[in-house]
């Protein structure tokens, strides 16, 4: 499965995190109350070459990012942390496997953290919450968590909720977020990580406003290079799956229209000049193909010569009617020199 290098790279900052969790986990998910007992404050990165296994297995890995963050109001002897582990699946086929990756990931994740040391009665392993992102076109329909990919028990066979959702902080599931099927309500202008996923699947008549909100999002300075890393993938992602141009790679220009309160104006002028180049560009082929209709009709009704003939005579005409009376005059002129007469005439200049 292809990645994404600039999702790591946008990841790899606390503040994007600490959006992740507020958004999809607390918002989408409604674990309000888990993201609010969580000190962001706290957030430190893990080191992903932990993960034990053979080096097929740590390239296997080499997208993923993981986190920890402590929960509030516990002394530093009691700390507890949520180990958030964030797997990046990017324009990919879906993997049937994934819970089961997930399971062997959190497992030896656990076992690294505590190799060389003696685990106790008392001891406890930190909770883990896996977050897979994935922007592929086809919708994701692997399995959610390690009871539905094995065969059921008969008197197991249809567990009820809550036994399939207790497992996920120990490492059997994880929550998915399929950036191109979220709801258009589900995209907050207020959150940076709800702003990318809804990049991640650019509509020309949404970017405009999303990116301008991007940008007002990640306006701290300390967040200068988060910002210039996202707008650098909006627009690269904008480019190649609609071929639009959003202008957001000149950070002068950006910096500069957000300042005066007109960069969603900017966004918004390029989005028009880029529907009109498009609307322009369908007309063009549209009237070439009328004109490669009338030419053929031509053809028939006065023989093969008449095609390349009246060509010439087409390539001015600009206009939709006029190529339309030219149909008729073909029907009704009895010779291809009466069309000829026709069109020399002028018949059709005050249209062109």
């Amino acid at each position: 499965m292809r990645q994404d290098p600039t999702f790591k790279d946008i990841f790899a900052y606390p503040f994007m995190v600490e959006e992740l969790l507020r958004w999809f986990v607390a918002d989408l998910h409604g674990a309000r109350a888990l993201v609010d007992g969580l000190d962001f404050s706290g957030l430190v990165r893990v080191q992903e070459q932990s993960t034990t296994g053979s080096a097929t297995d740590k390239r296997s890995y080499a997208n993923d990012i993981v986190w920890r963050v402590p929960f509030r109001d516990r002394t530093e002897a009691d700390r507890t942390w949520l180990h958030v582990v964030v797997m990046i699946e990017v324009q990919g086929t879906v993997d049937y496997l994934m819970a089961l990756r997930i399971r062997n990931y959190v497992d030896n994740h656990h076992l690294e953290l505590w190799r060389g040391r003696r685990f106790r009665a008392t001891d406890r392993l930190a909770p883990v919450l896996p977050v897979v992102i994935y922007t592929g076109v086809p919708p994701w329909t692997a399995a959610a968590r390690m009871i539905d990919l094995v065969t059921p028990v008969a008197d197991r066979a249809q567990p009820d909720p809550v036994s399939r959702r207790s497992g996920l902080f120990v490492g059997d599931g994880y929550l998915m977020l399929d950036t191109l099927r979220l709801a258009t309500d589900d995209l907050r202008h207020d959150n940076a990580a709800a702003l990318l996923a809804g990049l991640c699947n650019p509509a020309v008549e949404r970017l405009p406003a999303q990116a301008a909100a991007l940008r007002a999002r990640l306006d701290p300075p300390a967040l200068r290079p988060l910002l210039e890393v996202a707008l650098r993938w909006a627009q690269q992602t904008a480019e190649r799956l609609i071929d639009f141009d959003l202008g957001a790679d000149d950070m002068a220009e950006v910096d500069r229209m957000h300042e005066s309160g007109e960069l969603e104006a900017y966004f918004a002028r390029r989005r028009r000049a880029y529907q009109e180049r498009y609307r322009k560009e369908g007309l063009e082929q549209g009237q070439a193909a009328e004109r490669s209709l009338l030419q053929r009709l031509a053809s028939r009704k006065f023989g093969p010569s008449a095609d390349a003939r009246l060509a010439p005579l087409l390539k001015d005409i600009g206009n939709t009617d006029t190529l339309a009376t030219v149909g008729e005059w073909i029907i009704d002129c009895d010779t291809f020199e009466e069309l000829v007469a026709r069109l020399d005439a002028g018949s059709h200049s005050r249209t062109l």
